[in-house]
């Protein structure tokens, strides 16, 4: 008779505790269990829809041609081991530690680089005060591998990579799920592991792992740890430095063209969940695939964090110049600084950025961009120059927002109203002929009410 699923996943279980148990040093102490929580019905669904196609169907090779080579159960994956938290066989998960020595390369970069790599840019780069001081050695690098994008109890989160530096070494822990049972003890396992750290790197984590995370460990009675820890998520900062210069803000992406990461054979993400759908059903064949994706984004991490680490001095440690976009990067940085009101800074990054753009339009951007950051900066001669600059040049989409800001520097430097008045209208009609994109509708309101004021002789 066919083994029934329930029983398949029990057999898998305890192959897998034949595994060798982590040594008392590395266990961590028990934490009381939280009431069972049903599965999700969406869950639930998938896995009825698993065990029905078990039922009807002999089972599936674990590949084409695979001549019985590929893996047949979690048991036969290597350096799998089976962590306890508790008496009874849910309260245990799978996980798997891998070591590198601190100079293990990761495409161009070593992982030792994190030492050259400057808090300071942490800061300027997000605005977040707390990543001024964080250590890059006492941090956690995360990611995450889900069954869906969107939140709530019916997304599992069944792998967890956390990476971090234990001396001269960096540990790669990679938490994974046998079965939906072991939830609550591989996030209980997770928050552990944060709230000692002294930081979380992640790439779009804030947006996403954060919060798929929490929605989980708030169902099973896990107390969140992010908001005791600074949080570095290298997507937003990197988005803005690069964004400009590359096809997309993909961490693939990034890693590709920052630290130069060309992966083999990778599986993409969108497929982990399909691949522990697999497993659970008995057909473990890609497991291996989602474990090597989840290791190199997590080794991606490190090594672009000391990349952003080192954005305002533009080299690495040993003097070569940083890869990247130079114009991007500085345009990217000048954006930081005026977020954190910089503004001499901003103006130096800029006048950089300038200098280094060889494309027209880019640097009509780059000049619009500088006159108003004189005019922020309160340099009213300055900046009205730079404006009466750029009216003179042929009208095109950059003129509206161009007249705007020589209208309020006329009205309030030169204090000619009419002439201000007269440069609004001017905007305005120009604003109709030219394509402007999103800003169109916040640059009609702002020169419609300006034009009234200045109308009324308000």
């Amino acid at each position: 008779m066919t083994e029934s699923f329930r029983g398949r996943l029990r057999r898998l279980r305890r192959e897998s505790d034949e595994d060798p148990p982590r040594s008392a040093e590395e266990r961590v102490a028990n934490e009381a269990p939280a009431p069972r929580r049903e599965l999700s019905l969406e869950l639930r669904g998938r896995l009825r829809g698993a065990q029905a196609k078990r039922r009807t169907q002999a089972p599936a090779p674990a590949s084409p041609d695979d001549g019985g080579l590929w893996p047949r159960s979690i048991a036969e994956l290597g350096g799998i081991e089976v962590v306890a938290r508790g008496a009874t066989e849910d309260e245990c998960f799978a996980a798997r530690t891998t070591w590198f020595h601190e100079a293990w390369r990761h495409g161009e970069w070593r992982l030792l680089e994190i030492d050259a790599a400057d808090a300071a840019d942490f800061h300027v780069t997000t605005g977040d005060a707390r990543l001024a001081d964080l250590d890059l050695r006492r941090a956690v690098y995360l990611d995450t591998e889900t069954t869906g994008l969107s939140g709530g109890a019916g997304t599992s989160v069944f792998m967890i990579g956390l990476g971090r530096f234990v001396g001269d070494r960096f540990e790669l822990w990679q938490g994974f799920l046998r079965s939906p049972a072991e939830e609550r003890e591989l996030l209980a396992e997770c928050a552990q592991r944060i709230a000692r750290s002294a930081g979380v790197v992640s790439f779009f984590g804030k947006s996403f792992d954060r919060h798929r995370l929490e929605d989980k460990m708030r169902v099973h009675g896990v107390t969140p740890p992010f908001d005791a820890v600074p949080h570095l998520d290298l997507c937003h900062p990197l988005r803005r430095l690069y964004r400009a210069a590359l096809p997309d803000a993909r961490l693939r992406t990034m890693e590709s063209e920052l630290v130069g990461v060309q992966r083999a054979d990778d599986l993409p993400g969108a497929y982990a969940p399909e691949a522990w759908f697999d497993f659970l059903a008995g057909r473990p064949h890609r497991v291996e695939g989602v474990f090597q994706h989840n290791l190199d984004d997590v080794l991606s991490l490190a090594t672009l964090a000391a990349h952003l680490g080192r954005s305002s001095a533009e080299t690495r440690a040993d003097g070569s110049p940083l890869t990247g976009c130079p114009s991007a990067r500085a345009a990217g940085l000048a954006k930081s600084h005026q977020s954190t009101r910089d503004r001499d800074a901003a103006l130096a990054w800029l006048e950089r950025a300038l200098e280094r753009t060889r494309n027209a339009d880019r640097a009509r951007d780059l000049a619009l961009e500088r006159a108003e950051a004189l005019r922020l900066a309160r340099r009213d001669a300055d900046s009205l120059a730079a404006y009466r600059d750029l009216a003179a040049a042929p009208q095109d989409r950059h003129s509206p927002a161009i007249l705007l800001g020589l209208a309020k520097l006329v009205e309030h430097h030169t204090k000619d109203r009419a002439g201000a008045l007269e440069l609004c209208r001017t905007a305005l009609c120009v604003l109709d002929r030219q394509l402007v994109g999103g800003s169109y509708a916040r640059l009609k309101r702002e020169l419609t009410a300006r034009i009234a004021r200045l109308s009324n002789g308000a």
